[in-house]
């Protein structure tokens, strides 16, 4: 027992100086909630309340200015089973799926190229990020250039080669290829990074190891880089899958989810349902529907990250 603790037993401390050596025993918690409590309080505010009001408001129905909410039940949610909310889902998950696949594939490849030692590479890392860093709107205006059935880009190469202009924002598929491309080219630099830190984490050891034993090239990518990159891989999948189930300024900059809400996403119908036809409740289920989307898709990749590390080690 401390001495300490003799002295409170017997009681010769005042309660102050009790008080004072109590807050010397537990110096340690007290900083750490000094620092704690303001961050919790931010995520009380602006995030952990917002949620569940959202959640709340979904089951009402209420323009957000005037009135109160009124209580509807899952009307809301049963919205979205009748048109045009399936085809926006559908929409949503296949610029998910195609951004995706083109993005980690690109950005792996593009990453290897980097990790070369090849002159100017710092210049080459910075060139593949920087779309990244600039505003959406300046990027959506570059593409509009090209697509623009106005003097744009592409058509006065079709027109140049003999053949007529065409009018790229009637035209589904051209439209979703376009934001496609967009978003791609927008949102690569950060995997490019991730794999990049990924590839560098790598012992060059390993590799030397291997081409001692004869491998050479494709092998090497095989059984070395992309097993080891697999953790690296995965974080990717799931952080981009969040990125982009929340794909906004590209349709709304670049197509306004037109032609005949072909190209129209999840993020864009809140964004109407809320501030432009003024109906709060919507648009909340719709939000806490992604959310639900985002956190089975998490869930999901957690747990086979989980699994195959077991495959891995048998442990």
């Amino acid at each position: 027992m401390a001495d300490s603790d003799l002295i409170l037993d017997t009681g010769v401390l005042t309660r102050k100086e009790r008080r004072r050596l109590w807050r010397y025993k537990h110096r340690d918690a007290l900083v750490a909630w000094v620092i704690l409590v303001p961050v919790l309080l931010y995520f009380l505010v602006f995030y952990i309340i917002p949620v569940v009001l959202n959640f709340l408001l979904s089951f009402t129905n209420w323009n957000g200015i005037t009135g109160q909410p009124v209580w509807i039940g899952v009307e809301n949610f049963l919205r979205y089973l009748q048109p045009p909310y399936p085809l926006i889902v559908f929409n949503t998950a296949f610029f998910v799926f195609w951004i995706l696949l083109a993005q980690t594939v690109i950005a792996f490849f593009v990453a290897l190229l980097l990790n070369e030692k090849i002159l100017g590479r710092g210049v080459h890392r910075a060139m593949w990020y920087i779309p990244t860093v600039t505003s959406a709107a300046i990027m959506a205006q570059m593409a509009t250039i090209f697509v623009s059935p106005y003097g744009g880009i592409l058509n006065n190469i079709l027109q140049s080669l003999g053949h007529q202009p065409v009018i790229w924002t009637t035209d589904t598929n051209s439209m979703r290829l376009i934001i496609i491309v967009y978003s791609v080219w927008r949102g690569l630099g950060v995997p490019v990074v991730l794999f990049l830190a990924g590839l560098q984490g790598i012992h060059r050891e390993l590799y030397e190891a291997a081409m001692v034993d004869g491998g050479r090239g494709y092998q090497l990518l095989r059984y070395i880089t992309i097993p080891l990159l697999r953790p690296m891989t995965l974080f990717i999948l799931v952080t981009q899958v969040i990125n982009n189930f929340q794909i906004f300024e590209s349709v709304l900059l670049i197509s306004e989810g037109g032609p005949r809400h072909d190209t129209n996403v999840m993020m864009l119908q809140i964004y109407s349902d809320a501030f432009t036809n003024l109906k709060l409740g919507l648009a909340s289920s719709g939000a806490v529907i992604l959310m639900l989307i985002l956190v089975a898709f998490t869930f999901t990749t957690i747990r086979l990250m989980n699994r195959q590390q077991v495959d891995d080690y048998g442990t």
